[in-house]
């Protein structure tokens, strides 16, 4: 049986972080579900004996599935834990009193051991997938939405959570802008407030705008984008403004059901913000269309978005590896280029000069 006095410590901890560091529900229970092998492993000893606990926590970590699976957890994720591990066990040494063992010296050792990583290629919806996807057939106002709705994910690399709270009133198709405004009732990541764009693919944003106009018919702006829809009578349901907790899975099931019936392959929403992410990356030219990248993810800054998404495939690798020998003449015609556009700068500049 789990030592009563461990989970009261790690409930105490759990609020202390959401009163005193003010992190988010969804941290919270992150936090606890990782902190919850921390007191599997100690199981029925106190904290204040785990030091002399073997095997040491990181090795336990390596394979404690709460799955049911078998196998080695992700490193990513044996990562995420020991860190969480570690802050809680420096904050028990800090503020409660008869726990001086777990010192520095021990907090040290949690480190994540080395682990295998197994490349996997990543999975991102492609420009020729989601252009598949909008010559697909839709027949009910349900398949209309969710072909709208895949598309709009690809387009702005919208999270699952901020599309399903969207109001029409943060949606501008002609201005091709989306308000992910908390105040206007987005679920963004960690609050953040932010207009981003979509891409101007026109005959993806063309999709995208005849669901648009035929929910603005319906609902003027009193409804969410990703409309709700009456089961009985398959019909836009006129001011319907609340998200609810499910409309996530509901659109998660409706792209599955869809696309297993236009015989096209299922992609999670997340992956079509990969989709989103990649294809802009590849696009980029410059520092400043990745920081533009970057800051239309809502990203905090560039690292974040290269470090999760500009990993090149091994097709693009290649690519790009086999080109580098054989551009110098593309490369001298962009300079040439860029001489011809310097020297026409060079003359508006004298002329408005006379």
């Amino acid at each position: 049986m789990i030592y009563r006095e461990n989970w009261k410590l790690v409930k105490e901890y759990l609020k202390y972080r959401l009163e005193v560091d003010h992190i988010s529900k969804e941290s919270q229970r992150l936090e606890e579900t990782r902190l919850r092998h921390l007191l599997e492993w100690a199981y029925d000893r106190p904290f204040y004996n785990i030091s002399k606990l073997r095997p040491g926590f990181p090795e336990y970590i390596l394979t404690a599935r709460m799955d049911g699976k078998s196998g080695l957890l992700s490193p990513v994720y044996v990562k995420k834990v020991i860190r969480s591990v570690y802050c809680f066990l420096k904050w028990v040494n800090i503020h409660k009193k008869g726990y001086s063992r777990i010192d520095q010296i021990y907090l040290d050792t949690l480190k994540p051991p080395r682990m295998v990583i197994e490349y996997k290629e990543h999975e991102a919806v492609t420009i020729e997938e989601i252009k598949e996807i909008a010559k697909a057939p839709v027949n009910t106002i349900g398949e209309k939405r969710i072909r709208a709705s895949a598309i709009f994910w690809f387009l702005s690399g919208i999270r699952i959570g901020a599309f399903v709270s969207l109001p029409l009133e943060a949606v501008d198709i002609d201005n091709q802008s989306v308000k992910q405004w908390p105040k206007l009732g987005v679920k963004t990541k960690f609050k953040k407030h932010a207009t981003t764009y979509l891409l101007p693919i026109i005959e993806l944003i063309e999709i995208v705008k005849e669901w648009d106009r035929e929910v603005r018919m319906i609902c003027g702006n009193e409804a969410l984008w990703f409309a709700k829809v009456s089961p009985e009578t398959g019909k836009i349901i006129p001011g319907a403004m609340n998200s609810g907790n499910h409309r996530a899975s509901i659109a998660t099931r409706d792209l599955k059901n869809w696309l297993n019936k236009v015989n096209l392959t299922y992609h999670s929403p997340h992956k079509f913000r990969h989709g989103n992410a990649v294809y802009s990356l590849k696009m980029a030219k410059n520092i400043a269309a990745l920081k533009a990248i970057s800051q239309n993810l809502m990203h905090s800054n560039i690292s974040i978005t290269d470090g999760v998404y500009g990993i090149l495939s091994e097709k693009d690798t290649k690519e790009q590896i086999l080109f580098l020998g054989n551009n110098n003449e593309e490369r001298r015609n962009n300079n040439q280029e860029l001489e011809i556009l310097l020297e026409q700068l060079l003359m508006k500049i004298k002329e408005g000069k006379k």
